[in-house]
């Protein structure tokens, strides 16, 4: 597998899931300053990878909740380099659902890996982490931000303003993504 997968950690595919994330990353997480986006670019400013970092519930290290690398710049290894890069200033976790990218997300800095139990409604997690988030345990590790999915759509019900101002944002923003790439 090369090192350009695409780390989706429980994230929605498409349709309403889709502008739900979109707003709540938007909305909720850009606008409290407790996420960022990061892009690994080329001269000519086109995306090569991009990773968003959401901070944990006390503030004191970010989970990649978002990594991924256009199809056009995949087999390059840029999404390894992009993660290598912010795994080297700071905590850094990752949670996984899926074991498949744990070998690349090693070869970007993410070494130490714990097994989160299911719980409720939240799948069985791989936890990966970099040497300056290492625990030895997950009761010992800060739980990144979540989002909560069913406020955000009962607010588009309540106000389909917001529903439109962010269907239309979201529209507008893949475009922009997509001329970048």
């Amino acid at each position: 597998m090369s090192g350009d997968a695409v780390c989706r950690s429980a994230w929605p595919r498409g349709g309403l899931d889709a502008l739900v994330s979109y707003a709540g990353v938007r909305g909720v997480w850009f606008e409290n300053e407790t996420a960022r986006l990061f892009a690994l670019v080329d001269d000519a400013e086109r995306i090569h990878s991009a990773a968003l970092l959401v901070l944990d519930e006390n503030a004191r290290g970010l989970n990649l909740a978002l990594w991924a690398t256009p199809p056009v710049h995949r087999g390059h290894d840029h999404g390894i380099a992009l993660v290598s890069q912010l795994a080297d200033h700071g905590r850094l976790q990752v949670r996984l659902t899926d074991g498949s990218l744990v070998s690349v997300l090693r070869r970007a800095g993410i070494n130490d890996w714990l097994e989160a139990e299911a719980e409720g409604d939240r799948p069985r997690e791989l936890v990966g982490m970099n040497p300056a988030a290492r625990v030895g345990t997950l009761a010992a590790l800060d739980e990144p931000l979540r989002l909560d999915r069913e406020r955000i759509k009962r607010t588009f019900k309540a106000r389909p303003k917001d529903f439109e101002t962010y269907k239309n944002a979201f529209v507008r923003d893949l475009e922009h993504f997509a001329r970048h790439i």
